[in-house]
C-alpha cells in the first residue's frame, strides 16, 4: 500500500500540531518556574517553606543513616524523633533527598523539586485532557498552559509552599480523566478493559494519596458525589465492577501508606485528631475569589495579612464563557424545538464539572455556613473541617474549570475555528499576566535567606503528629534516665541507642529522651526483647529485669503488618504494570 499525497499532508499536519502543542506546554512550564529560577531563596512569612526544607533535610539524613523506608525523622524535635512520614507521605521527596545526600545544597534540591513538579503538572494535564478529548492536541496544550499557570496553584507553589498540595494538584487532571474513562464504558468491554480502567483509576488516586492525604479525601468525596449523581450508569455491571476493582487496586498500591497510618491512629491519640475539627485562617469573599490581579503574598492563617485566594481571570473567563454559550444554545434549542440537536454530547459532563466548580468555590468562601458546622460537631464537622483551610477547595475548582474549558473549546472549534482560536489566545494571556505578577511579588515582598545545610532541622514547626501525652515544652535530659540501675555508657547512631547498664534492682527502668511511637524495640545482647512502653509524659520507657547487666539496644523496627503492606504494594505495582504490558495472545488459524 503506497502513501498518497493526502496521507503525507495529514502526517505533516499531525507533526505540526504536535510541535505547536509541545511548545505551548513547554512555555507554560517555563513561565511557572520564574520564582524557582530567579528567586529560589525566598522564605514566605507564616508559610511552610522552612517546614518542608527541614522535612527534606531530615529525610536525607535518616536515609543516610540506613533506614528505608523512612518512618520516623530521628533528628527532628531536637533529636527526640517525629513520625511525620507515617502521617504525611514523603515518597516524591526521596529524589531531592538523594540530591542532598550527594552534595547538592538543600535550597537547590528543593527548587529542583519545584521545577520537576511544575513540569509533571504540565505534562500530566496535557495527556489527561488529550485522553478526555480523544486525541485533541492543541486544546489539551492550552488547557495545560492555563492550569500550570493558575493563580491558586502558583500560590501553593511560591507563597504557601504547600509541597504536598501542589504535588497532588499535578495528578488531579489524571484522576478526572480516569473517572471519565470508567463512565465511557461499553457494554461490550471485556474483563481486560475493565481491569485497565480500574487500574488507571486506582493508580490515579494512589498518586494523590502518596502526595497529600487531604487532597485525596476531597477528591474521593467529589467522585463519590458524582457517582451518586450518575447512579443510572454507576450501577451498570461494567461500571460497578470497575469501581470495585479500582478501590481494591488503590488499597493495594497505598497499603504501605495506609496501614502504618491507621495502625498509629488506632494504637494512640495524636494531636492531629484534635486539630482536624478546627478551621483555621480566613474565609475568602467574592472579591477575593474574583480578583483579577492577585494582590499580597501574606499569610492564609493571619486575618490581617491575606494571601491571594483568587481563581484568576482565565478561570473566570472560562466559567463566564460557558454560561454565555449555554444560554445561547438554550435559546437556539427553544426556537428550533429540539434541544438534543443543539447541545453537544459532552453537555452532561460539562454540567457536572460546572456544578462541582461552583460548589467548591462556594464551600471555600465565607458564604458557606462554616460557623454553624463548627458548632454543630459530630460527623458533619469531622467531614468538612478536616481540610483545616476552606480555600483548599479552590484547587479542585480550578482543575474542574480547566477540564470544562477543554469541552467548551472543542465545541467552539466545531462551530468556528476562528472563535475558538481567539478564545484560546485570550485565556492564555489572562493566565500569563497574573501568573507573572504573582511570582514577581513573591520574589520582592517575601524575605530571603540562603539555606545551605538545613539549619535548625531539629526544630518541628508543627505539633500535629505528636501523641497527646508528649510534653513538647518540657526540657528532658539528653541521656537515658536510669531508675534502679546504673548507666555505665551509652551511644547513639541515628535512631538506635546502645546502652550498657549494671546493678539492676527490682522494678528498674530506663527512660529515653525519645518520643514514644509504636515500633520501637529494645533487645539485650542475648537477643531477648525487653518490655518497651510509653511513659506518662510520652517518652520511651524500658523495663529491666532484676539482676540484668550488660548492653541493650533500642531501635525502631517496623511491625510485621507494615512489612506485609509494603510487600502488598510492591505486588500491586507489578500487577498494574502487567495489566498494561501484557499482550493479547494471537489466535492461530484453524487448519481445515
Amino acid at each position: 500500500m503506497t502513501d498518497t499525497g493526502a496521507d503525507r499532508k495529514k502526517t505533516g499536519e499531525n507533526r505540526s500540531r504536535s510541535a505547536i502543542a509541545c511548545m505551548i506546554v513547554l512555555t507554560g512550564i517555563v513561565l511557572s518556574c520564574l520564582t524557582a529560577v530567579f528567586g529560589g531563596d525566598i522564605l514566605p512569612d507564616y508559610h511552610d517553606k522552612l517546614f518542608h526544607l527541614r522535612r527534606l533535610a531530615a529525610l536525607a539524613q535518616t536515609l543516610k543513616s540506613g533506614y528505608f523506608p523512612v518512618r520516623i525523622y530521628f533528628v527532628m524535635n531536637q533529636g527526640t524523633g517525629y513520625a511525620m512520614p507515617v502521617f504525611y507521605p514523603d515518597l516524591f521527596l526521596y529524589l531531592p533527598a538523594f540530591l542532598v545526600n550527594v552534595g547538592v545544597p538543600l535550597g537547590i534540591s528543593y527548587n529542583f523539586y519545584v521545577i520537576l513538579f511544575n513540569a509533571v503538572t504540565g505534562v500530566v494535564t496535557y495527556f489527561s485532557v488529550r485522553g478526555i478529548l480523544k486525541g485533541e492536541k492543541i486544546v489539551s496544550a492550552v488547557v495545560s498552559f492555563v492550569y500550570v499557570l493558575s493563580v491558586y496553584r502558583l500560590t501553593d507553589v511560591y507563597i504557601r509552599d504547600a509541597a504536598g498540595e501542589y504535588t497532588a494538584m499535578a495528578f488531579l487532571p489524571f484522576v478526572i480523566w480516569c473517572f471519565i474513562r470508567v463512565y465511557r464504558e461499553d457494554k461490550r468491554d471485556g474483563f481486560t478493559e475493565i481491569l485497565k480502567n480500574a487500574s488507571l483509576l486506582g493508580l490515579s488516586m494512589a498518586l494523590l494519596t502518596v502526595s497529600h492525604v487531604l487532597t485525596t479525601m476531597m477528591a474521593a468525596g467529589m467522585l463519590s458525589v458524582c457517582a451518586i449523581i450518575l447512579f443510572k450508569k454507576t450501577f451498570r455491571k461494567n461500571v460497578i465492577l470497575t469501581l470495585v476493582f479500582s478501590v481494591l487496586i488503590f488499597l493495594g498500591l497505598t497499603g504501605y501508606v495506609l496501614v502504618p497510618m491507621i495502625d498509629y491512629m488506632v494504637s494512640d491519640t495524636y494531636l492531629v485528631s484534635e486539630s482536624s475539627n478546627i478551621m483555621r485562617g480566613f474565609y475568602p469573599g467574592w472579591r477575593d475569589l474574583l480578583e483579577i490581579i492577585p494582590s499580597g503574598s501574606g499569610s492564609g492563617i493571619a486575618f490581617d495579612i491575606k494571601m491571594p485566594t483568587a481563581i484568576g481571570p482565565a478561570i473566570t473567563a472560562i466559567l463566564t464563557a460557558w454560561v454565555v454559550r449555554t444560554f445561547i444554545l438554550f435559546i437556539k434549542g427553544k426556537r428550533s424545538g429540539d434541544m438534543k440537536k443543539v447541545f453537544p454530547r459532552s453537555f452532561p459532563a460539562e454540567v457536572i464539572l460546572f456544578a462541582v466548580t461552583g460548589n467548591c468555590l462556594f464551600i471555600s468562601s465565607k458564604y458557606f455556613p462554616w460557623t454553624f458546622i463548627e458548632q454543630s460537631g459530630g460527623l458533619l464537622r469531622s467531614v468538612f473541617c478536616s481540610v483545616q483551610f476552606s480555600w483548599r477547595y479552590i484547587g479542585p475548582a480550578t482543575v474542574c474549570a480547566c477540564v470544562l474549558a477543554s469541552y467548551l473549546i472543542s465545541d467552539l472549534k466545531a462551530s468556528s475555528k476562528t472563535l475558538s482560536g481567539w478564545f484560546m489566545a485570550m485565556i492564555m494571556i489572562l493566565a500569563i499576566v497574573p501568573a507573572v505578577i504573582l511570582q514577581i511579588r513573591a520574589m520582592s515582598e517575601n524575605g530571603h535567606a540562603v539555606i545551605k545545610k538545613g539549619e535548625e532541622i531539629g526544630i518541628v514547626s508543627d505539633e500535629l503528629y505528636f501523641p497527646v501525652s508528649w510534653n513538647r515544652d518540657a526540657e528532658y535530659p539528653e541521656i537515658p534516665e536510669a531508675s534502679g540501675c546504673n548507666v555505665d555508657s551509652y551511644a547513639r547512631n541515628g535512631g538506635d541507642w546502645i546502652v550498657s547498664v549494671s546493678e539492676t534492682a527490682e522494678n528498674a527502668t530506663l527512660t529515653f529522651p525519645v518520643v514514644y511511637y509504636k515500633g520501637y524495640v529494645t533487645v539485650s545482647e542475648s537477643g531477648d526483647r525487653l518490655k518497651t512502653l510509653q511513659s506518662p509524659d510520652g517518652r520511651i520507657l524500658v523495663e529491666l529485669p532484676q539482676g540484668f547487666s550488660g548492653e541493650l539496644k533500642l531501635g525502631f523496627k517496623e511491625p510485621f503488618l507494615w512489612r506485609f503492606a509494603e510487600l502488598l504494594s510492591l505486588v500491586s505495582i507489578e500487577a498494574v504494570i502487567l495489566v498494561f504490558t501484557r499482550r493479547k495472545k494471537r489466535r492461530l488459524p484453524v487448519s481445515e
